[in-house]
């Protein structure tokens, strides 16, 4: 902000002081930047429990349309235009944060070690490794938020299938401001965490089963 007003000073000259002044005025009432994360806010590194073995999610794939600092929303009076949100930010990319969220969550669910940024010593702790396809990522506020994915589960080397599914879940957002709509991406993202925890171990018993949320798995198969 400083240097920019620097500039216009420099400006002066050219321009004439009235108009660096307005200039300068509308600098001056930009709104703040804030910034959303997708993780929660109180977490480890690591998360242990009773599980002997850890989960791993490979950086996720996301559209370009949303890959941005900027939040990507769309206006439910035209869900077909999306827009950026200039002064409401990822606090980190985008795919570290469905990442990071994703990682957490299944790993709470499941009770396994989080090795999400960790080094893993082959042969030392299996891990189930994540890959994840994110075909839509919809913030719409006063709407709903909506995540539509396709993930891969890979378990240790030798033990059993693999798993191959697409999961879309959609969630209410009744409030129009920004960090309504990123809480309910949040809760898509857990919803998700809890169905890809059950083809890992189907006796995990679904958490956060919002009665509101529509969660739809489809498409799975094993190989």
């Amino acid at each position: 902000m400083q240097q920019h007003l620097v500039i216009l000073k420099r400006l002066a000259g050219l321009l004439g002081t009235g108009a660096v002044l307005s200039l300068m005025a509308g600098c001056a009432s930009a709104p703040a930047v804030k910034y959303y994360s997708l993780q929660p806010q109180t977490q480890s590194a690591t998360v242990m429990g009773n599980a002997p073995f850890g989960v791993q999610i490979s950086s996720p794939q996301i559209p370009e349309s949303v890959d941005r600092p900027q939040l990507m929303v769309r206006n439910p009076a035209e869900p077909q235009v999306m827009y950026a949100l200039n002064a409401a930010r990822w606090a980190g990319s985008l795919s570290d944060e469905i990442g990071q969220s994703l990682s957490f969550y299944l790993a709470a669910r499941l009770g396994a070690l989080n090795v999400q940024n960790l080094p893993v010593v082959s042969g030392v702790l299996p891990v189930w490794a994540v890959q994840v396809n994110v075909q839509q990522f919809d913030l719409m506020p006063g709407n709903s938020a909506t995540l539509d994915v396709v993930w891969t589960l890979k378990p240790p080397s030798g033990t059993r299938a693999s798993w191959i599914c697409q999961t879309r879940v959609s969630v209410p957002v009744m409030q129009k401001d920004a960090a309504s709509v990123v809480n309910g991406q949040q809760q898509a993202i857990r919803l998700l965490a809890n169905e890809m925890a059950q083809k890992i171990n189907p006796g995990v018993v679904a958490a956060d089963k919002m009665v509101q949320a529509s969660v739809q798995t489809r498409a799975c198969r094993q190989s």
